[in-house]
């Protein structure tokens, strides 16, 4: 079923009759087939979407951290793109500079969102790559705002997503590690408490750390915190990290170059394209999908994780105390228990 946003959008098709056009993170794959009749390329960073839409439409799909029109087969500025609008408002205005940029002078530039997402003060953002902002329609409790695009008469210099990006020193069990991050990935500028938490058990000392070997997998890595600290601490081990969004994996591999650490950073939708088995899983998995809670994620990577664990392998979970995955890991795995429980967290460990 579609989306609400993309029901809005279909609402208005008659946009897409001016050229080539651009969907920026679309919800769902499905609208492609509901405009096949005109010419829309795909842009993602997220890739579940992404492998759905380049499975199921015609029309090229792109999955990047930023774009350019150097990945259209076409090659030439888009008549106009719609923008999915995302969860954090600096990613917004990240995407909105880098979409302008593809956008013919004078081509149209739309948000599309649920009002409670925050569609109604997305105008003054807009604001900055054009002018006659207005909202061309709302209904299904969402809006589409769109801006006519205006193209600086000085040629501008081209995008580059690394200026938004923003590097921090963390003390994780007295080490010291640089991690970069980019709006709308976890743990941007911030040491997230879960994730310090998870790090405390893999202490320089102890056991945990020390029995660390072979594969290890760092599941949703977000900015790379988890992954590149066990690389960094114990030299036994092969880590690989994936996550489902372009600019998380943009960000762990920055955060291993910056730590001078090796590692593999894959772009997987859940643990779809993450292929092998591995000795230890660790993560701080996610359990919304954009605003909307999601438990699902994680209780599938719970039981993909445990088909992909060599025997007597181990996975290591940090989730917020309400969180039902406890059940899922002893439906499982041979032992599962609580090491640590807080008044927010607990740190679960299972055995294969």
């Amino acid at each position: 079923m579609l989306s609400l946003p993309s029901q809005l959008i279909l609402r208005n098709t008659d946009l897409f009759s001016a050229g080539h056009w651009a969907l920026v993170n679309p919800t769902d794959c499905e609208i492609f087939a509901e405009l096949r009749e005109f010419t829309v390329t795909g842009l993602h960073q997220f890739h579940d979407v992404y492998s759905q839409s380049e499975n199921t439409s015609k029309f090229q799909q792109v999955f990047a951290p930023s774009f350019n029109l150097e990945q259209l087969k076409s090659n030439t500025p888009l008549n106009g793109a719609i923008i999915y609008l995302p969860k954090a408002k600096q990613q917004l205005e990240m995407l909105i500079a880098n979409i302008a940029e593809m956008i013919v002078d004078g081509g149209q530039l739309l948000i599309v969102g649920e009002n409670k997402a925050g569609i109604k003060s997305v105008g003054k953002l807009l604001e900055k790559v054009g002018e006659n902002v207005n909202k061309i329609d709302g209904a299904k409790h969402c809006g589409l705002v769109c801006v006519e695009v205006k193209r600086p008469e000085k040629a501008a210099k081209p995008f580059d997503i690394k200026k938004y990006g923003v590097v921090r020193t963390y003390s994780v069990n007295g080490k010291e590690l640089k991690v970069f991050s980019l709006p709308g990935v976890f743990g941007h500028k911030q040491f997230d408490p879960g994730t310090q938490l998870l790090l405390q058990q893999f202490e320089p000392r102890s056991d945990k750390l020390l029995n660390l070997k072979g594969q290890v997998l760092d599941f949703a890595c977000g900015t790379g915190i988890i992954g590149t600290y066990l690389a960094l601490m114990n030299q036994k081990v092969k880590v690989t990290m994936s996550d489902v969004s372009a600019l998380a994996v943009y960000c762990a591999e920055q955060t291993l170059s910056l730590n001078s650490v090796e590692g593999k950073v894959i772009a997987s939708d859940g643990m779809k394209q993450v292929d092998g088995t591995f000795d230890h899983v660790v993560s701080n998995p996610p359990f919304h999908t954009g605003v909307h809670t999601n438990y699902t994620i994680t209780q599938q990577f719970i039981a993909q994780a445990h088909k992909q664990t060599r025997p007597r392998g181990t996975l290591d979970i940090v989730a917020n105390k309400f969180l039902p995955y406890s059940e899922a890991m002893n439906a499982v795995y041979f032992r599962a228990k609580t090491l640590v429980s807080t008044n927010k967290f607990n740190i679960y460990e299972a055995a294969k």
